[in-house]
């Protein structure tokens, strides 16, 4: 009985040590490759097919894996504590050789990017650090998790029946998976989790305005007269009151703009852009949806009141802290964006091909990075990384798709 009861604990003691493991495993197509953890003496070597395993035991601090190899180029993986919640993560890649030939220096070194294969990138978001990227064709889809610098550690196969169009954040964070008919929610931690559907008008009705979630209140953004006027407002959670709390209105430009998008509906290029793009483009080029912005920093909300050429601050009582005059709106390169950095809550801007960063106290902008990037772009920003989707047509009429990052 006594013999039982030890062997009970130590099976109790053995669980407890093996729930607060992570399993790291994956094939770098070389063998003898030495895998090891920086700052510790924990370390694995490849097989000959390539493949390796390690056990890591920390998971409340970021740990980074050294991949090295005689004749190939050392490469490190960063998995950060929200990677090591998983019981297994995979991180797979090709090890690439080392060059040791003598080349001229180019100063604009190659940028990180991510680029599939036959399957193309349809869309990406940023989930609390992690690239989540939509791949797929018209049989087969997946998302692909990657770390901070692309480096895919994860896939979460997508089950048949969905054919999915693009990837959403919701307002609490959220990954949602948006296919022709519903929405479907994923928990990038557990891909053994199902995915939970929603129909998709429903899934519009009641989430499509929401912005962020604080607190008490949900704050939400409505747009009125087809776009033109946008109403920002809160809703508290406990008592269902709606309250307003700022509106950004454009009806003296509503007839003329009617008028351009008649006229770009009845004049599209053969092979140009579809009717629902060029609305698009007309829509921003004459009323800038997105000239008035609502940011939660903190505990302080940022309202980017563009049109007005002011960025003024609140606490969540509504009591204004500070505001500032602003000139990028009246520059005619300015695109008419606000991006935050989520991670340490920074704001920024496009002007002509540069990314500002804007100083939210004094109103400055910055220039960071120069990028091409246009208004239909799929943009998103962590820790100082600018991750972008850039889509090209090839010479032989083939789609390339790739997320590049720029860092600044």
């Amino acid at each position: 009985m006594k013999k039982q009861l030890i062997l009970f604990i130590l099976l109790c003691l053995f669980e407890g040590i093996q729930a607060q493991t992570t399993r790291v495993y994956g094939n770098l197509g070389v063998e003898n490759v030495n895998i090891s953890v920086i700052g510790s003496k924990q370390g694995t070597v490849s097989d000959k097919k390539g493949n390796y395993t390690i056990v890591l035991t920390e998971r409340n601090s970021r740990i980074n894996l050294l991949y090295s190899c005689i004749g190939y180029q050392d490469t490190v993986v960063g998995l950060t504590p929200r990677m090591l919640e998983r019981d297994s993560v995979n991180i797979s890649f090709k090890m690439r050789k080392q060059d040791y030939t003598l080349k001229e220096v180019d100063v604009l070194a190659e940028r990180p990017h991510f680029e599939g294969d036959r399957n193309i990138i349809m869309d990406f978001e940023v989930y609390d650090g992690i690239i989540c990227m939509l791949q797929g064709n018209a049989n087969k889809y997946r998302l692909l998790l990657a770390d901070e610098d692309i480096i895919v550690f994860d896939t979460i196969p997508i089950p048949k029946g969905i054919k999915p169009n693009l990837l959403l954040k919701d307002c609490m964070g959220n990954c949602q998976l948006v296919a022709s008919d519903s929405v479907y929610q994923i928990d990038l931690r557990d891909k053994t989790s199902p995915f939970l559907a929603t129909e998709i008008h429903r899934y519009y009705a009641v989430m499509g305005n929401c912005l962020f979630l604080k607190d008490k209140y949900l704050y939400l953004k409505k747009n009125t007269m087809s776009g033109f006027s946008a109403m920002f407002y809160r809703i508290d959670v406990g008592t269902k009151q709606m309250q307003p709390l700022f509106v950004n209105e454009r009806s003296d430009v509503f007839e003329d703009l009617i008028d351009e998008m008649d006229f770009a509906a009845s004049n599209l290029p053969e092979h140009g852009p579809s009717l629902e793009d060029w609305e698009r483009v007309v829509r921003i080029m004459w009323f800038r949806d997105s000239s008035a912005h609502l940011a939660l920093a903190d505990y302080k909300l940022v309202y980017f009141d563009n049109d007005n050429g002011m960025i003024r601050q609140y606490d969540l009582k509504l009591n204004e802290l500070r505001s500032c005059p602003i000139d990028y709106p009246q520059k005619s390169d300015w695109k008419p964006r606000i991006f935050q950095d989520e991670s340490n809550n920074r704001f920024y801007t496009f002007i002509g091909y540069w990314l500002h960063e804007i100083d939210i106290n004094t109103g400055a902008t910055t220039p960071k990075t120069r990028m091409n990037v246009d208004v239909l772009s799929k943009v998103s920003l962590w820790n100082n990384h600018l991750y972008i989707l850039k889509r090209q047509q090839t010479s032989t009429n083939k789609l390339r798709s790739y997320i590049e990052r720029v860092d600044f």
